[in-house]
């Protein structure tokens, strides 16, 4: 929307746009993210299992095996959702990753941070290196010093 025109207006313009799966994807991708990250501070700071069945532990309503089985389930959503996501923008991702006219890979500058940056994470995670040591300080704090 360039122009800044809104396409629903009015109730009415709203109750008759079609259904958009691409901005279900979108949506469903980020609200998946969202409850990964909350679910995943919350297992950070929460005491062990042990210590949280017998202190009878829990926030908003879930114990630590519910935060564990929010995680875990909305882990598995925002793949899913993912890959819906990747299906239905191919055509962009492709044209992002290679040139029609040329037949070369575009953006190469691009993909090598992307893919350095994981591979940077990944290894920063299996060596136990800062910052990734840090998270796993700071949850064995929480449940030695707090819990």
């Amino acid at each position: 929307m360039q122009d800044g025109s809104d396409p629903c207006p009015t109730p009415a313009a709203r109750a008759a746009a079609r259904f958009s799966v691409r901005a279900a994807a979108v949506f469903l991708v980020g609200l998946a993210f969202l409850a990964m990250v909350l679910s995943g501070v919350v297992l950070v700071i929460a005491p062990s299992g042990r210590i949280a069945g017998t202190l009878d532990w829990s926030v908003l309503g879930l114990s630590r095996p519910g935060w564990e089985r929010l995680h875990l389930t909305t882990g598995l959503l925002f793949l899913g959702a993912g890959l819906w996501h990747i299906v239905l923008h191919w055509p962009v991702i492709a044209h992002l990753l290679w040139s029609a006219a040329a037949r070369s890979l575009c953006h190469r500058r691009e993909l090598a941070l992307a893919v350095a940056g994981l591979a940077l994470v990944i290894a920063v995670s299996a060596l136990d290196w800062p910052p990734a040591s840090w998270l796993e300080t700071l949850s064995r704090w929480f449940r030695r010093e707090v819990w």
